[in-house]
């Protein structure tokens, strides 16, 4: 997909995405909050939130941006993740990486590593891998509409607009009323020249269209 065609939902995603490089602290942030995972448990990010909702030190922010992607409160989110701006740290997030990754092998089915590796492999450039890794989250956390979401926006930037309507689709039916499902769906209709349906779509999504404007990102 190219930068002068590409839609505004995909670089608003794209800047979200890049910026949730700090998912990759998944495991210090899971061994410092207490909060466990068995191979198919599923979060209460939520819960994720109130317990570090008092702390502003540096792994309670990566906590708390965690909980709010995956709850698509995505504006909350970016500012809880705006620490990974600071100097010296991409490095280290790639060399932790590396370890997340072998420590997958080991527990394949840990969601708390496959969102690790997901949006890992994507900030790095391996698309096919990142959407490979969201496909395995979907399948053990099948009603998280996010991972979904994120599927869908990878399989954009891969062209393979089938699969990202597959999983918005489903992500509708699970939750009708997520808006930005239905933006996201008004993107790859209007990718597909089906544009009834991606005006369709685009109308269902005017709460999540005037909260990205109103904080600078669409």
């Amino acid at each position: 997909m190219s930068n002068s065609t590409e839609p505004k939902i995909y670089r608003l995603f794209a800047v979200f995405l890049a910026l949730t490089l700090v998912l990759l602290w998944c495991q210090t942030i899971r061994a410092s909050s207490n909060v466990g995972l068995s191979q198919h448990e599923t979060i209460d990010w939520q819960d994720v939130i109130e317990q570090t909702a008092e702390n502003i030190d540096v792994t309670s922010r990566l906590l708390r941006g965690i909980a709010y992607a995956n709850l698509g409160e995505l504006p909350k989110s970016l500012q809880e993740f705006e620490i990974a701006g600071q100097e010296g740290y991409i490095d280290d997030v790639a060399l932790f990486v590396l370890d997340k990754l072998r420590e997958l092998r080991k527990t394949p089915n840990d969601l708390l590593l496959l969102n690790c590796a997901a949006f890992g492999s994507y900030a790095f450039g391996d698309l096919a891998a990142s959407a490979e890794y969201f496909e395995h989250i979907v399948k053990l956390d099948s009603q998280n509409i996010w991972a979904r979401n994120f599927a869908a926006i990878v399989y954009g930037y891969l062209d393979e607009f089938d699969h990202a309507l597959n999983h918005l689709r489903e992500a509708v039916t699970i939750d009708p009323k997520n808006q930005y499902s239905h933006l996201l769906l008004s993107a790859v209709y209007k990718e597909k020249s089906q544009y009834l349906q991606a005006f369709y779509h685009y109308l269902q999504a005017p709460d999540a269209v005037k909260e990205l404007r109103d904080n600078g990102i669409l």
